[in-house]
């Protein structure tokens, strides 16, 4: 029993704390997708090091000095509690957000992470150097089963009533219970009778099991699952918010599939899960290139179940080449091996080597030839029987068939989507794309974000500094631009810069500041648009996060006293959350004049946010007005703005009052989002 609890209780720790450590993240490193995927990278790593540190821990010939050392350092690791990784002052000024986060990780809870990370595979050596213990792989299931709980409880129980602070500290006081735990198991052991704990003489086929062939398997169907789990995440985040639901989902589809695997060999039918992932891996590219299309129900559930059948194919295999309890500890080594490299590679490496998330069709690549190399493998096996091998063979050659109909596939797709493209990028930030579209009416050049237009501009010169698309004449934007300061100076500052269109509405002695956060957002709009090369105001672009930047300058200089300001912040159709909470509007007020205008662009296709900026407009002292400006043969998309003020003449005003869209919020519609607390469900459309 004091197995089962402190494997149990580590795990839970080890997952829960995953979710709460990179919504802390959050409003530190701007809000998006890929916050998730550098936390991954952490946790990946420090994985590796707590299977790296269990393994030769074990190799000590006396369980008694196992205990004693590690008892010490679980002691040790309290000092480190309550965690707090992430501060205002904390900032390493490293070019590469990733490396950032995970130093800050590193310090904040990286000893006590890493323990935790190392007893999985520790509580189970011990368990099987007991001669009376013979199934230590099932430990391994309820590990997993702690870890999905874990996960699944977060967004259900802890997220909706818990502030990200109180969830640290509750995390900290259950980590010095676990402590406790694994002390008190310590303490049984200590003194039991294998004090010379002797190698385990294997079989010759015990030894093929663990051979150099296999574990390149192991290593390899590891890495290519956490690719796919890492790249289904950001494929899922890149046009819906990134939310904690939305990262647990395809790490809980992972875990789960271990669950399975390796809990009892009957559920892994290889021909049965190949087809179901074959299938699927046809619905894939389709998503990666339309999924836009579909609602956000569909986008979920498609991504979910081409994560699941291809995770079952990857551990159903793992499970088949695992060997016996002696080399236990390698064989989690190994994964853990493998696990770090596919989120290095999805983290880092792909963001270097690929201007879109391409490494989420590589996995699904990778997934079809590490089966058929793993099918030719068994095959050799001189015990193998005929009609398994027959199988065996049919399996390999439908598995080369569907990898070649795949690829040709996607690279058709590919060039159909990516022809009409002048420019592209990626970073940290998202993925942009430039693109002429000349075979219509009105030739014009556009900006995406992902999936999402981000600003578009006309070819022609004769029109190419008319606003166009969000930002076009009769929008709530360009009214409150056109109605504040008339004929007078005006002071505007811009979180998001996109194309620059707002720009167009600048004249002589104006002063407009545009706050971006991705550096190849910049490059692009003055590189292939001529919006803010061509404003009659004073342009500045001022990079890095709004909410840290207009801090800073709040706190050195005072307040901008903007007569406007617009947030119309986005990655792709996501919105960073820390820009829509109540201290992010004190904030904005404090830059503001007091007859000042504050416009947000709610435009979206997964999220109402009119009910929160409603609530937060209420909460301010300040009256809102709604524009809804609706797309037609010219104008293709729908503009949603809000403007938050307590301006006279602008309430007053005969076209306000005419172009505004009533709108009553009603109690059962309040929704209050803080830099402690948020909750994304509230306002997704279903």
């Amino acid at each position: 029993m004091k197995f089962l609890i402190t494997i149990f209780l580590s795990s839970f720790l080890l997952f829960q704390i995953q979710p709460i450590l990179a919504k802390m993240a959050l409003p530190f490193f701007g809000g998006g997708a890929a916050i998730w995927t550098a936390c991954m990278l952490f946790f990946q790593f420090f994985l590796l090091l707590g299977y790296l540190y269990s393994h030769y821990l074990t190799k000590l010939t006396h369980l008694n000095h196992q205990v004693i050392l590690h008892s010490i350092l679980i002691a040790m690791s309290l000092l480190f509690l309550p965690i707090t990784p992430f501060t205002d002052s904390l900032s390493f000024g490293w070019e590469a957000p990733q490396l950032d986060i995970i130093f800050s990780l590193l310090l904040g809870i990286g000893f006590p992470y890493f323990l935790l990370s190392s007893t999985a595979p520790l509580i189970q050596k011990w368990y099987s150097n007991n001669p009376n213990n013979t199934a230590p792989y099932r430990l391994y299931s309820l590990s997993n089963l702690g870890a999905l709980l874990a996960l699944l409880t977060y967004p259900l129980v802890i997220e909706p009533v818990m502030s990200t602070k109180f969830q640290g500290n509750i995390w900290s006081m259950a980590y010095g219970c676990f402590a406790l735990s694994m002390l008190f198991t310590g303490y049984q052991l200590f003194g039991q009778q294998f004090k010379s704990l002797q190698p385990v003489e294997t079989t010759k086929n015990e030894e093929t099991q663990s051979g150099i062939g296999n574990t390149w398997l192991w290593l390899l169907f590891s890495s290519a699952s956490v690719i796919l789990m890492v790249s289904t995440t950001n494929a899922m985040t890149q046009n819906i918010p990134p939310t904690p639901f939305l990262w647990i989902l395809p790490l809980s589809i992972y875990l789960l599939t271990y669950i399975i695997c390796f809990d009892n060999a009957k559920w892994y039918v290889r021909k049965y899960w190949f087809i179901l992932f074959s299938c699927c891996s046809f619905a894939a590219v389709l998503m990666f290139f339309i999924g836009t299309q579909f609602n956000i129900v569909i986008q979920v559930l498609v991504y979910s179940l081409i994560l699941f059948f291809a995770c079952m194919l990857c551990h159903g295999e793992l499970a088949r080449l695992k060997p016996n309890k002696s080399k236990l500890t390698l064989f989690y080594l190994i994964i853990a091996i493998g696990g770090v490299i596919g989120s290095v590679f999805t983290s880092i490496v792909a963001e270097y080597v690929f201007t879109q998330y391409y490494e989420f069709p590589m996995g699904i690549v990778l997934v079809f030839v590490l089966l058929a190399i793993t099918l030719k493998k068994e095959n050799t096996d001189k015990l193998i029987s005929r009609k398994l091998e027959k199988e065996n063979a049919f399996l390999s050659v439908a598995s080369i068939a569907c990898l070649l109909a795949f690829s040709l596939y996607f690279f058709k797709l590919n060039y159909l989507y990516n022809k009409d493209d002048v420019y592209n990028s990626r970073n940290f930030y998202g993925t942009l794309a430039v693109k002429d579209f000349t075979d219509s009416i009105q030739p014009t050049r556009m900006l995406f974000d992902g999936a999402t237009s981000h600003g578009t501009q006309l070819i022609s010169l004769e029109r190419k500094n008319i606003p166009t698309s969000y930002y076009r004449f009769g929008t709530g934007v360009s009214l409150a631009l056109q109605k504040t300061a008339v004929n007078k100076p005006k002071n505007v500052g811009i979180i998001g810069l996109g194309t620059g269109t707002l720009a167009t509405y600048g004249n002589l002695d104006d002063n407009y500041v545009f706050y971006e956060l991705n550096p190849n957002v910049k490059k692009a709009a003055y590189e292939y648009f001529s919006y803010l090369s061509d404003s009659l105001a004073d342009v500045t672009v001022r990079l890095g996060d709004a909410r840290i930047t207009l801090q800073k300058e709040f706190d050195e200089n005072g307040s901008q006293q903007y007569q406007v300001m617009v947030v119309d912040a986005f990655s792709s159709d996501s919105i960073p959350v820390h820009l829509l909470t109540l201290e992010a509007f004190q904030l904005y007020w404090q830059h503001l004049t007091d007859d000042g205008l504050l416009v947000l662009h709610i435009s979206n296709n997964h999220l109402d946010l009119l009910p929160l900026v409603a609530t937060l407009a209420e909460n301010t002292g300040r009256k809102m007005f709604h524009f809804y400006s609706a797309s037609d043969d010219i104008n293709e998309h729908t503009a949603e703005w809000v403007i938050v003020t307590n301006n006279k003449d602008f309430i007053e005003d005969d076209t306000i009052i005419r172009r505004a869209t009533y709108f009553k919020l009603k109690k059962e519609q309040r929704v209050l989002w803080t830099d402690e607390y948020s909750n994304l469900l509230s306002v997704i459309k279903f």
